[in-house]
């Protein structure tokens, strides 16, 4: 038989793991994130292909593949200095990124309107794909590195991720039908700003209840120097250890 673990090694329960503030408030930014942020490349997309013959689709296919050339990027950008800045810095940066492209699609749109527009104005609603490409990145990376801070020394990360990604996926979803229903009925202008608002709550939940989750983060920065004085007063000699006092 499996010899049971030491005290100090046992994983925590299940229920011990669903309890955890910190937690559950991540499984619900996870899930309102996706469901606003989900529909709006789709939302894009057809805003840019309707009325634009074979110049509308080809932008419209452009939209993901801008939005993935700057999504590697930002990926990058955050496994690269998400110890230094910590988590909640730059997944604040990715939070907020979807509202503000969510007011610069509203503004556009309403430029826009029912016409097809002029070929810079697609240009600049195409270049808000940048936006989706940072949000994409910062939130890819830092979920699963969030993820892992919290579960850290539960022995539960497994199901931690799991919980994550379910949100996401179910926020998705919601995402894909909420969104073709208001373009459907309200049309896609005021579609992108009730979206800007739906966007900025899980942003401000984040903003205002998550902590930063990066263990030991404020021991992470480098120390400042210490002055001549207090350096020569902390030497000692290396034989019996006396206190030395330079002048």
């Amino acid at each position: 038989s499996t010899r049971p673990p030491p005290d100090g090694l046992r994983a925590d329960t299940p229920m011990q793991v669903l309890r955890d503030p910190t937690l559950l408030t991540f499984v619900l930014i996870c899930f309102l994130f996706h469901t606003a942020n989900g529909t709006i490349l789709p939302l894009v997309m057809q805003s840019l292909a309707l009325g634009g013959g074979r110049s509308g689709i080809l932008l419209s296919g452009m939209c993901i593949i801008v939005a993935q050339i700057f999504m590697v990027m930002s990926a990058k950008i955050c496994g690269t200095y998400s110890d230094k800045y910590g988590r909640k810095t730059l997944f604040l940066i990715g939070f907020f990124s979807v509202p503000i492209r969510c007011f610069i699609l509203y503004t556009l749109t309403k430029v826009k309107g029912d016409d097809e527009g002029s070929d810079l104005l697609q240009f600049i609603i195409l270049s808000t794909q940048i936006l989706d490409g940072v949000g994409a990145g910062i939130f890819g990376t830092m979920y699963v590195l969030v993820t892992s801070d919290i579960s850290g020394g539960t022995g539960r990360f497994s199901l931690t991720l799991g919980l994550t990604t379910a949100a996401m996926s179910i926020g998705g979803t919601v995402s894909g039908y909420l969104g073709q229903k208001l373009a459907a009925d309200l049309g896609y202008n005021q579609s992108f700003i009730i979206l800007a608002f739906m966007s900025a709550v899980p942003a401000f939940i984040y903003l205002l209840f998550m902590p930063e989750t990066l263990p030991n983060f404020s021991n992470n920065k480098e120390p400042e120097m210490q002055s001549i004085q207090e350096e020569n007063n902390t030497k000692t000699t290396p034989a019996g250890g006396a206190y030395v006092e330079l002048t």
